[in-house]
This record gives structure tokens, C-alpha cells and sequence, in this order.
């Protein structure tokens, strides 16, 4: 008895110590890794708080628009208005009764010369348009003592003001593409003012599915997308990039290997000692230290603005090939590596001789890949705008605080390049490529990241999202995105949210808004980047652990109980659904009849709303058809691989610890033969 406890407690100890030994080989749950994740907190929004019952109150100063159900206010429109603007004065009447219940006619400015009280668009009437120096696609509007005067520098500013009138005075909300909140207020009094709006970034885009429909885009006065077509089944690649002739990776749109390389090979890219217009599956570059090769674009740069000379955007830029470093002959070599090691030390030069040429265009490149890095040496032309791409970046810790390696190298590549240029276009990824239906809590960092770009020279921000449809939360994040755009990072994001949030799931938003706070408060409690191609083994211990998907399911119960009865708030609570349990689906600890069950239910979730894509390359058909099993072994092994590795080492340790043990016994046991 006495030799059996002695040997078990020999194991014990040398489990006890192979587990000290391996202390770093088992993952900790949620262990921070000091990425800096920032926080934000939805505040509870009621139905009262969004009801704009202060537009009734009267006051000594103030325009009476409506009262009770009542107007003597007509819209008027210049005689030739543009079509767009047209557009939005019949969405103003459209809302504005809605809104009061008086109907508001639409006429003319021919019409209305005698009328008493009005609402005059653009030059209606003789409204002189601002001359505000920098005013862009902004807006000045008077509430005077019989009159509302909206008009901006443009026909497109005047649009916006429209738009800006509905909102920031009335309390509308144009939430989705389809759906508008309108607050009922039969009587409507404005203070008597005169204000001019400016947009806090010059060009403000967000390329997203929704963006594009139903023109939604003019409603949240985004002016990256093409808001005059009638026609989105071209897609989405034709309606964004508005005010842009040609957008990025189309060097060969300049100079075709087609049309050269059999002729001149020494145009194109060489690799080895060899010229070349493919490098491992994808195009390869051209030759920017050729004079002969900036001759032949210029010319084809001037064709191509000849045929739309109202664009002011002209890109030029390479290929999208991480696998190849631009063009690898000795001339252009020595370029880049004089220019700190970067493609720019030939790009950027080409550039500024593009821009020479055309002075009263924008040209534009990427900063991305081999020319992501700020060249030293080498200034930008006044007139080249550099778009530069946020590689690494992350979307838990902001670039104004950078406070993790992520962001902290996107906020130096942006620091480098303001002292390079004054006109830079962020390309920001605001999406999870890998997965577009996965929770993805980054609305934290946005109001930062727009502080930071408002202070380092950004004319304008590219958010690229999802262009499928049925994105987590897909039009909220555009709809946020677009008002700090507009207005700011003195935006209040986590108010914005909440109101928003409010407004689209009426009774069901105190769950939605609990959700939306747990996984806002779990990602930042985990402390770990927020990556643009996460899944389940990023952040299996921390957001998106089994714990806490189940509080989430239990959001949504409560969200789906408050909506019952009302088809179109249900309908809007699945939308949330479907991210939640593709997170479940992708739990490596689900078990298998909860899996099945999750399924079903996601599948006929996702066919209702029109959801067929799960990723940027991904089907829901192919998820169904292997993806998610496929996924779900991939993650296992690295989710339990340490696990794995520990416990293998564990037991070799044991095992040498045995043979210790049993060499032990047998030396002990022939000394006592020996003594005997």
C-alpha cells in the first residue's frame, strides 16, 4: 500500500510538472494581447426620443411650417430643374405630409411667382447660389420669416440639402433603401436661421449593395456613387467610383499587352531577366522607367478624357499581384530601392508627369502592395491624389490610437504620406471578406478613424463593404458610415446607432441593442484584432465563444417575441438572426442536432431575404454543400491544436518520467542484492 501511494503520487507530480513545463502550450480563454480594442456603449433609445415632439414648441423666433394637419407652404423648383433634384422635391413633398398630413404641392418657379409662403429649391425665385470657398457639394439654408431657402454651390449640393433638411431638422431617418422613419408631427416650427453645411470629407463613398439601390445613395449624400442611374442591374462595379474616369489596378486599360509585347516586350514587367505580362496566374506590370511606356499611356489618358470630359478622377495604377514587386529591371530597381524600398520610387514620378500634362485633373494611384510604402525623395504633384489602402489595418483599435501593431502601421503609412501629399482617398475595409454574415462589432473605432482622417489631409474615404446582399447589418453600417462622412467625427456614433436601432426595430430594439452591446463589450474585453478574414479560430475565446453566442440566441428570442405580430419588424429581427447563427454554425463546440436545427433554420432564413452569398467567394450553396464542414475541421485544428500538442507532450513527458522511474527501481533493487 505504502509503495502504490508513493508511485501515485510520483505521477501526480510529474503530470503536475509537465503541466508547468507546458504552461505556454494550452491556450488561455479570452487572454488579451494588448491590441488596444476599443469600447462603445448603445445607449436604450425610446420611441419618444426619436419622436421630434420639440418641433410643436413654439416660439417668438420661429417659421410656423405646419399646424394641425395644416400648411399654406408650397415646394418650388427652378423651371429647369435636373432630374436628380426633381427627384428629392418629390420625396420632400412625399415625407412632408407624411410627416404632418398637409400635403405640399410641387410647382414650378413660373407658377409660384405670387405665392406668399414657400420652400425654395436651388435658384428657385432668384435664391443666389453660396460662393463659400471650399463649400463642395455642401449647402446653405434660410428659414426666413415667410420662406425656407435650401440651395447649394451645385444642383447636386442643393440635393443634399434636401436631404440634410429632412433629416437634421425634421428627424427623418432614411434607413435602408426601402425604408424611411418619419416622425408624426402634424405641427412644425423651425427657429428662423441662416446656416451654411459643409461635408467633413470632400468624396464620400461606401461600396455596398444597399448604397446602390433604389438610390439610396443621394439620401445619405454620398457623392462615390451614381445616383442618376435608373438601371442598377448593371452592378455594382458601373454605378460606384462616381467623378471617376478610370478607378485602380489598370495599367494594362493604358498599354494592352495585346497590342505590344510581340513588338515591344520591353514595355512590360521583367522578372528574372525575362519580360513578362503574367507572373504566377495573374497580370504582371509595365515597365515605368521606359520613356516610350509614359508616352503611350499619356496619349491614351488624353483619349479617354476626351470621350468624358466631365470626369475629374483618372486613375492609373498597377496590377493586383501580391506575388510580384513592379517591374524588376535594373533601372526600375534602382528607382524604388532610391526611393526607401518602395514601387513608388517609379510610380510616383510617372504620376507627377501624368499630372503635369493634365493640370486640370485629378490623377490618382493605389497605395497597396509593393506601393503601399511612402517613397522618400519624392513629392506628389499638387493635382495627384493618392489612394492608399488600409493594409494592415484593424477594425477593433482605431488608427488614431494605434494602439496595436495593425493599426499602428496603417497610422504611420498615413502620417508618412501627409508629409507627401495633401490629397489622399483612404480605401478602408470595413467588412469580413471571409465571412460577410459573421457578427462584426467595429462600429467603435469609426468615429476615431474619421478624426484621424480629418487631420491628416483625407479628401475623401472609400468604406468597402459587401457587395452582396444581405451583409451583417449592412445598411446600418452604411447609413453610420455616411453621417460621419457628412458630418464628422464629431458624430456621436454609439447615439447614432441606438437612434437608428430605435427607428428600424421599434419594440424589438432594447434586445437588438442588448445584443449589439454584448458583442461590442466581448470583443473588447478579448483584447484581439478585429481582421478582414476572422472566423471561428480568432475569436473562438473571446466574441464569439459558446457562452456567449448562447446570450446572443437569447437576444434575439426576446427580439423576435417583441416584434411578434408585426410582420415587417419580424422580418427585420431574422435579418439579425441569420448572423447569429452562422456564428452557431460555425461553433466548433455546437453540438451536431443543434447544428442541423441551426441550419434548417439559416437556410430558410437566408432564401427569404435573398441572402445567396456567405462570403466574397463562398455560396451559400457551396457552404451548404462542404463549406461549412470544411471550415469547421480547418478551425478545429487550429483551435485545438495547441491542445493537441500539449497533450502529446505531456504524455512523452510521462513516459520518459516511467522509464526514470522503472531504471530507478531496478538500480535500487540489485544495490539491496548486492548489500545482501
Amino acid at each position: 500500500m505504502q509503495k502504490r501511494t508513493r508511485n501515485k503520487n510520483a505521477a501526480i507530480s510529474c503530470l503536475l510538472a509537465a503541466t508547468l513545463l507546458l504552461g505556454g502550450a494550452f491556450p488561455a480563454a479570452a487572454a488579451s494581447s494588448g491590441a488596444g480594442a476599443e469600447r462603445i456603449v448603445f445607449p436604450e433609445v425610446s420611441a419618444e426620443d426619436i419622436a421630434m415632439h420639440e418641433l410643436a414648441v413654439p416660439g417668438e423666433n420661429k417659421l410656423t411650417l405646419a399646424e394641425n394637419g395644416q400648411t399654406a407652404f408650397s415646394l418650388v423648383v427652378p423651371d429647369d430643374c435636373p432630374k436628380t433634384l426633381r427627384e428629392a422635391a418629390a420625396v420632400f413633398c412625399t415625407v412632408f405630409e407624411e410627416l404632418t398630413g398637409a400635403a405640399l404641392p410641387l410647382c414650378s418657379e413660373t407658377d409660384a411667382r405670387f405665392l406668399a409662403c414657400t420652400i425654395r429649391l436651388d435658384t428657385a425665385l432668384g435664391t443666389a447660389r453660396p460662393e463659400t470657398e471650399n463649400l463642395a457639394d455642401g449647402y446653405r439654408t434660410v428659414v426666413g420669416d415667410n420662406y425656407v431657402s435650401i440651395c447649394g454651390a451645385t444642383p447636386a449640393g442643393t440635393r443634399n440639402g434636401v436631404y440634410g433638411f429632412l433629416e437634421d431638422k425634421l428627424g427623418c431617418m432614411f434607413l435602408t433603401p426601402d425604408d424611411t422613419f418619419v416622425p408624426q408631427q402634424p405641427t412644425v416650427r423651425l427657429e428662423k436661421t441662416e446656416e451654411m453645411t459643409v461635408p467633413a470629407t470632400q468624396w464620400r463613398d461606401v461600396y455596398a449593395y444597399e448604397t446602390i439601390q433604389n438610390k439610396w445613395a443621394a439620401k445619405l449624400r454620398l457623392n462615390g456613387v451614381d445616383v442618376e442611374a435608373d438601371d442598377t442591374s448593371v452592378g455594382i462595379e458601373l454605378l460606384q467610383y462616381e467623378g471617376w474616369g478610370t478607378w485602380c489596378h489598370n495599367c494594362y486599360e493604358f498599354l494592352s499587352p495585346e497590342d505590344y509585347f510581340d513588338t515591344h516586350p520591353e514595355y512590360f514587367s521583367e522578372v528574372d531577366g525575362e519580360r513578362v505580362t503574367e507572373y504566377m496566374g495573374r497580370d504582371a506590370y509595365l515597365c515605368l522607367s521606359n520613356p516610350e511606356v509614359f508616352e503611350i499611356v499619356k496619349n491614351a489618358l488624353a483619349e479617354k478624357i476626351a470621350a468624358e470630359p466631365d470626369k475629374l478622377y483618372w486613375d492609373f495604377s498597377g496590377s493586383d499581384n501580391p506575388a510580384l514587386p513592379g517591374c524588376m529591371c535594373a533601372e526600375c530597381t534602382a528607382a524604388d530601392e532610391a526611393a526607401g524600398g518602395t514601387g513608388m520610387g517609379t510610380l510616383l514620378p510617372f504620376l507627377n508627369k501624368l499630372a503635369e500634362a493634365f493640370p486640370d485633373k485629378y490623377i490618382s494611384t493605389l497605395a497597396y502592395l509593393h506601393t503601399l510604402k511612402a517613397p522618400t525623395g519624392i513629392k506628389a504633384a499638387p493635382n495627384v491624389v493618392i489612394k492608399l489602402c488600409s493594409m494592415p489595418g484593424d477594425q477593433a483599435s482605431s488608427y488614431l490610437a494605434g494602439a496595436n501593431p495593425e493599426a499602428r502601421e496603417f497610422q504611420q503609412q498615413i502620417l508618412e504620406w501627409s508629409s507627401i501629399t495633401d490629397k489622399i482617398v483612404v480605401w478602408d475595409y470595413v467588412v469580413d471578406f471571409e465571412n460577410l454574415l459573421l457578427p462584426f462589432p467595429n462600429f467603435a473605432v469609426q468615429a476615431n478613424n474619421q478624426k484621424f482622417y480629418e487631420d491628416n489631409h483625407i479628401i475623401g474615404v472609400f468604406h468597402q463593404a459587401s457587395r452582396e446582399a444581405g451583409g451583417e447589418f449592412a445598411a446600418l453600417r452604411a447609413y453610420v458610415l455616411s453621417k460621419l462622412m457628412w458630418e464628422g467625427s464629431g458624430l456621436d456614433v454609439a447615439s447614432c446607432v441606438s437612434r437608428y436601432v430605435r427607428a428600424y426595430f421599434g419594440d424589438a430594439a432594447p434586445a437588438v441593442t442588448e445584443y449589439m452591446n454584448l458583442c461590442a463589450a466581448a470583443l473588447a474585453d478579448a483584447d484581439v484584432p478585429l481582421g478582414l478574414y476572422d472566423g471561428m479560430a480568432e475569436h473562438h475565446d473571446g466574441y464569439l465563444s459558446a457562452e456567449n453566442i448562447a446570450q446572443y440566441l437569447r437576444c434575439i428570442e426576446e427580439a423576435k417575441a417583441a416584434a411578434a405580430g408585426d410582420s415587417v419588424l419580424s422580418d427585420r429581427v431574422e435579418e439579425v438572426e441569420i448572423s447569429v447563427l452562422y456564428a452557431q454554425l460555425l461553433g466548433p463546440e455546437t453540438e451536431k442536432a443543434v447544428r442541423e436545427a441551426a441550419l434548417a433554420r439559416f437556410n430558410a432564413l437566408c432564401e427569404k431575404h435573398g441572402v445567396t452569398m456567405v462570403g466574397e467567394l463562398e455560396s451559400l450553396e457551396d457552404f451548404n454543400a462542404g463549406g461549412l464542414q470544411a471550415v469547421l475541421k480547418a478551425d478545429r485544428g487550429v483551435i485545438y491544436k495547441p491542445y493537441y500538442i500539449g497533450f502529446g507532450v505531456a504524455g512523452g513527458v510521462l513516459a520518459v518520467a516511467a522509464v526514470a522511474a522503472a531504471v530507478v527501481a531496478v538500480v535500487r533493487k540489485k544495490r539491496r542484492r548486492a548489500a545482501g
